[in-house]
């Protein structure tokens, strides 16, 4: 998570292509590859669509991310056509029309299982955003065909912002890619209720008879986030409330929460935070 908020952070991205899509009943395209990022907002309608190796459901309120060089296809239901936003850009380079245009190649069914490429800034490949993004992709379509003064100046900042929103959307509110196994909700729960413990892998496989590698793939599938990754921004909820709201010393709460060390505590706390937990305490009590 921290890899991903940096190159969040660090992102000068260049919007290379925005439009908005009609479809007609049982369109489809794909499968295919591009050579730069892009994102479709589901407008309205229903449909199907594969990212790499997944399968996934399309509805209205849904977002869909995918990098260079990943497989996707898309396919609108006959009865209920899509409408869709779609969005190509780059996190640091610009590349024309053209040039996005030559990057796209059709690809077989096969490739959806054989190619895996690294792609180095990688949101969830789903998400339940629902209506709140809409207006900056309407935004972006209007910019971009209007071919204004000052356009690229006015897309990079729609573009920005829209990036840092659902980042923010990410970290804080975890996306769904799929509608919550009940395996999941469970290790969520537990999770949460374990808030006050250092992590331990068993909680992923009790009472279950799946692997530990494949219950955390499919959580951070579904919730957006690691368990591990989950399990410390929990924790951390819980430091930040016993800063804010108790007289509890740093040590006090490294041993409540069983940090084995107030030394271990404040390392931890600041990583997370980027200050010492008295700093925090002092901050939070400014206005």
């Amino acid at each position: 998570m921290e890899a991903f908020i940096k190159a969040i952070a660090n992102a000068q991205p260049v919007v290379h292509f925005a439009n908005r899509w009609v479809s007609s009943p049982g369109e489809s395209f794909g499968p295919r590859i591009i050579g730069d990022y892009q994102w479709i907002y589901v407008r309205s309608g229903r449909g199907n669509a594969r990212i790499g190796g997944q399968s996934f459901r399309v509805n209205s309120g849904c977002l869909f991310t995918y990098g260079p060089g990943q497989p996707h296809w898309f396919c609108s239901s006959k009865d209920d056509p899509l409408v869709l936003y779609g969005l190509h850009f780059g996190y640091t380079e610009h590349s024309g029309l053209d040039d996005v245009l030559s990057m796209i190649r059709n690809v077989d069914w096969d490739s959806f299982e054989k190619i895996d490429p690294v792609v180095p800034v990688q949101f969830p490949p789903r998400m339940e955003t629902g209506a709140w993004p809409l207006p900056y992709f309407e935004r972006l379509v209007e910019e971009y065909r209007g071919n204004r003064t000052m356009g690229a100046m006015v897309l990079r900042g729609l573009i920005t912002e829209l990036l840092a929103k659902v980042a923010r959307w990410v970290i804080d509110k975890p996306a769904q890619a799929m509608p919550l196994d009940k395996r999941i909700l469970r290790v969520k729960e537990i999770l949460e209720n374990k808030t006050m413990e250092s992590y331990h892998a068993d909680w992923l496989t009790d009472g279950l008879t799946v692997s530990h590698d494949y219950v955390s793939r499919l959580f951070k599938q579904i919730i957006g986030l690691s368990p591990r990754d989950y399990h410390n921004q929990t924790r951390l909820v819980k430091a930040q409330q016993f800063l804010e709201e108790t007289e509890l010393s740093s040590t006090a709460i490294a041993e409540r929460m069983q940090f084995g060390s107030v030394h271990h505590f404040c390392k931890w706390f600041k990583k997370h935070t980027g200050m010492q937990p008295g700093t925090y305490r002092k901050r939070s009590r400014f206005l």
